[in-house]
């Protein structure tokens, strides 16, 4: 029982559930959701050390593939079939929001729950994150200019989810800490996400039931460039000869946004309207996970007990 209320797909279908439920009863957990981001992140980045990038000439070459997909390639996509999508200018904003935010922290446990590439999940997650805290207000500015969402505004938050998390990080791994810190990382990763993700859900719920057509177009985009990018994206990989673990974590990297990021933004500077784009796509990253790694149990079964990083299941 305790390993089924602690799996990480009941605690996602948990939080989207009870997010629907309590609708405008999880503002006040909104209000502090960064704080739950950031510990979600100082546990992510505990895992692993500076050394583990050497050589630096591959890592680099993580760092730009990483980039090319999260940023460039995804990113251009998703606000290029926004603006075809939508009139609304709040879930335009919160289109480009998603778009410029960095990857997803799940990344990194879900390629490894799939028997993926965890340094390059890591890797790219990791200094994604980094080039974020200039990227994302700068685009930001190009994109929505000043009088949308102040870039320094979006400095300050990156602060607080990405550099004081990292600093933190390294602290928690002191040897006579870190025994311990592995010991709850999934738990304290898969909960976080879950006080993350609920109050997205439950803000939204109005817009939800007021405009499902705004949720099926949203669902419309999410799928496309999800399932529909996601298997292509498989299936042309596969052709030039990458490997299995290579595609699987680049494929997660290709198709998770952090939409916690891009919720928590919106909270803090924005309408919360323009949550929704981020809202949907919590819960298609969810159900595409389920899908991918399902898809990936048929055609090769996964040995959980031969990858330490399998046992806890986070996030």
């Amino acid at each position: 029982m305790f390993k089924f209320l602690n799996h990480h797909n009941f605690i996602l279908s948990l939080s989207l559930i009870l997010g629907f439920l309590l609708g405008d009863y999880t503002e006040y957990i909104a209000s502090i959701s960064v704080w739950f981001l950031a510990l979600v992140m100082i546990f992510s980045t505990s895992g692993f050390a500076f050394s583990e990038w050497k050589p630096w000439k591959q890592t680099a070459e993580i760092i730009v593939q990483s980039f090319l997909l999260n940023y460039v390639l995804f990113g251009i996509l998703l606000i290029g079939v926004g603006f075809m999508l939508f009139s609304n200018e709040l879930m335009i904003t919160g289109i480009i929001l998603l778009a410029v935010s960095p990857p997803g922290p799940s990344v990194v446990p879900f390629s490894a729950v799939m028997k993926g590439d965890v340094r390059y999940a890591v890797t790219g997650v990791f200094w994604l994150h980094l080039l974020a805290i200039a990227i994302t207000p700068i685009a930001l500015f190009f994109l929505l200019g000043e009088s949308a969402i102040s870039p320094m505004s979006v400095v300050v938050i990156m602060l607080k989810v990405v550099v004081g998390p990292l600093i933190i990080s390294r602290l928690l791994r002191h040897p006579k800490l870190l025994p311990t810190v592995e010991k709850i990382r999934g738990n304290v990763i898969n909960w976080g996400f879950f006080l993350v993700v609920m109050p997205i859900v439950g803000l939204s719920k109005g817009l939800i039931m007021q405009s499902p057509d705004l949720v099926l177009l949203n669902s419309l985009l999410f799928f496309v460039l999800m399932f529909g990018g996601g298997f292509l994206f498989n299936f042309v990989a596969s052709k030039l000869g990458a490997k299995q673990n290579r595609i699987i974590a680049a494929n997660l990297m290709f198709t998770t946004k952090s939409s916690a990021f891009a919720a928590v933004a919106s909270f803090s500077l924005l309408p919360r309207e323009t949550a929704l784009p981020a809202a949907i796509h919590a819960v298609f990253v969810t159900v595409y996970f389920i899908v991918y790694e399902s898809l990936l149990r048929k055609t090769k079964p996964l040995n959980q007990q031969n990858n330490p990083a399998l046992r806890t299941k986070p996030l």
